[in-house]
């Protein structure tokens, strides 16, 4: 067994610890929430893979109408900043996977793809990012897809309405078995001068 060093922001380290079946955070921008997420998916990612669990990590967000919209860049940036994740992915201009090929990243816009979520087997994690605008007909129909033993359901958000289907989901009645907090730039210890 390898022991690797994993700085995330100590904030956002009690979310990842132990079991959980949602795990999130929201605040404003510049918290490294986005970041952080991106990275914990590639680690497990790698968990999965080790464990011999095949399947994929669906990377949502309400609108995608390309990749460029999508958690691509974020999650490729992630693993390039951790030589231990570079030298088990395999990262291309499209996609991104574990060398074994066992873990396969996926990105979906929820708005206009709900269906291919629900065909989508093998679901390990999904991670919506940008989560705020997801409608609770999006959250009803994807989280009952994530149903794999030892699968999660993870969100990031910035919040701008109390209202919202996400807010009084995860933050005025947030499911058994979640770990969710606020993060602010405040509590990223790399943030810029």
């Amino acid at each position: 067994m390898t022991t690797v060093r994993l700085e995330l922001p100590p904030k956002l380290v009690p979310v990842f610890e132990g079991e959980a079946d949602f795990r999130g955070a929201w605040g404003g921008r510049g918290s490294a929430k986005t970041r952080t997420f991106a990275k914990m998916a590639a680690v497990n990612g790698l968990r999965y893979a080790a464990a011999g669990d095949d399947g994929v990590i669906v990377c949502g967000r309400e609108f995608m109408n390309s990749l460029s919209d999508s958690s691509l860049a974020e999650v490729k940036a992630a693993i390039a900043s951790e030589p231990w994740l570079a030298e088990q992915y395999d990262v291309g201009e499209t996609y991104v996977r574990t060398k074994d090929r066992a873990i396969d990243f996926v990105f979906v816009g929820l708005r206009h793809n709900l269906e291919s979520i629900k065909s989508k087997s093998r679901i390990r994690l999904l991670w919506v990012d940008e989560a705020e605008p997801v409608s609770d007909t999006a959250w009803t129909t994807a989280i009952p897809t994530v149903r794999e033993e030892g699968s999660e359901v993870w969100a990031t958000w910035n919040p701008k309405r109390k209202k919202s289907a996400t807010h009084k989901r995860f933050r005025e009645n947030p499911p058994a078995r979640s770990k969710f907090l606020e993060m602010n730039w405040r509590d990223n210890p790399w943030f810029t001068a």
